[in-house]
């Protein structure tokens, strides 16, 4: 009986044997180093038109199926970079299966934007196939990732933001009799300059006398040019012209207001504000600074400078891992300022910081901060 079993069970382990053989020599010919894709492009050389943005074939992309000797499940993915930082940090696309993507004008003017090309000026980007073979339940498997060709594009693009009505100045004052310096050019700075708030809008807080006027000079202490109204209009809203005949009326009451100067659509706007939404000082406290958290700080290492109106700003060196917050009062820890990035961005007051403190940046050295109480932010730049 066991001589009968034996003689049955050699056929059945030839024949294992010989699947086994023939599975393993399925894998064996799958070919990983001579699988290649070519990537192109409908074009390499594009000047995109902002006329043209909902062009959705603003560039079309495509490469043929990759071939690995057997079939596999591949995921492509495209991948775009400056051409500096050579795939570091690339813009990943997954297309799946697909063998063609295209971008609108609009869309990839955006990226090409987002990757650090400058509207207006010829630039180059790179980009290449990424090809990944999946396993049967979708996860990617063992065999090496192919890359295709790397392309590179150069591309000018174009400018999305908004044209301003009128040349923005690079700098804006208050003057007028309805203002604490009167009529007198030059008028008092920092407190009658204008903080930026964006390439082009200003905005400051003040204190207005009631019935009085004002205008808005490009440079300070000089007449030659000016934004006024050319005929009387709502104090609290309006649009101003260059070099117009009449001032702008200000407010019927007292009070102390925000001005809002926006050159896009050439427009003033005043509503009131609080007292106390701008610190007359700031000063810097932290084991990100020298002084540590003593407080009272050291004054004027730590004292923030006022460089035109709601806008402050402090040069000094600060020690990565650490955290620092900003106090309107020196010795008193009653509020506070600060912020949850290391290199700025909404500024945020007393319990609304996070952790109390504002974190330090990532390497230690000198930076510069601002804060800007007309729109509420920072930055911290070295």
């Amino acid at each position: 009986m066991n001589k009968f079993f034996k003689i049955l069970l050699l056929p059945a382990l030839t024949l294992l044997f010989t699947y086994s053989c023939k599975k393993d020599e399925t894998t064996s010919i799958l070919k990983t180093g001579a699988a290649v894709t070519q990537l192109t492009a409908s074009s390499t050389a594009l000047v995109l038109d902002s006329t043209n943005a909902a062009n959705t074939n603003g560039i079309t992309l495509s490469w043929p199926d990759i071939n690995y000797g057997v079939t596999v499940a591949v995921t492509y993915t495209l991948q775009i970079d400056s051409i500096n930082d050579d795939f570091i940090k690339p813009v990943n696309v997954s297309l799946g299966n697909m063998l063609t993507t295209s971008y609108s004008v609009l869309n990839f003017n955006n990226l090409v934007i987002s990757l650090g090309l400058v509207p207006g000026i010829s630039g180059q980007i790179h980009m290449r196939v990424k090809s990944d073979v999946n396993q049967s339940n979708g996860l990617v498997s063992s065999v090496p990732t192919i890359y295709s060709n790397v392309l590179t594009l150069e591309v000018t693009p174009y400018s999305t933001k908004p044209k301003p009505k009128y040349p923005v100045p690079d700098s804006l004052y208050l003057v007028g009799d309805a203002s604490p310096g009167e009529w007198n050019n030059p008028v008092p700075a920092p407190s009658q300059k204008f903080a930026r708030i964006d390439d082009n809008t200003f905005g400051m807080v003040i204190q207005l006398t009631g019935g009085k006027h004002y205008v808005l000079l490009p440079k300070n202490g000089d007449w030659s040019h000016k934004y006024s109204v050319s005929d009387v209009t709502d104090p609290m809203q309006g649009e101003f012209i260059p070099d117009a005949s009449k001032d702008i009326p200000g407010p019927a009451d007292n009070g102390l207001y925000k001005i809002i100067i926006d050159f896009v659509k050439g427009t003033y706007t005043v509503t009131a504000a609080v007292a106390g939404d701008i610190p007359e000082n700031l000063y810097i406290v932290g084991d990100a600074t020298a002084g540590e958290w003593a407080n009272p700080v050291p004054v004027p290492s730590q004292q923030f400078t006022l460089v035109s109106n709601g806008e402050f700003s402090i040069t000094l060196p600060l020690t990565s891992g650490k955290s620092y917050v900003f106090l309107p009062l020196n010795g008193n820890w009653d509020h506070k300022y600060g912020g949850n990035d290391k290199a700025g961005g909404a500024l945020l007051k007393d319990g609304s910081v996070p952790n109390s403190n504002t974190p330090a940046p990532d390497a230690s050295g000198t930076y510069t901060i601002n804060v800007n109480f007309i729109n509420y932010t920072y930055s911290v730049k070295q």
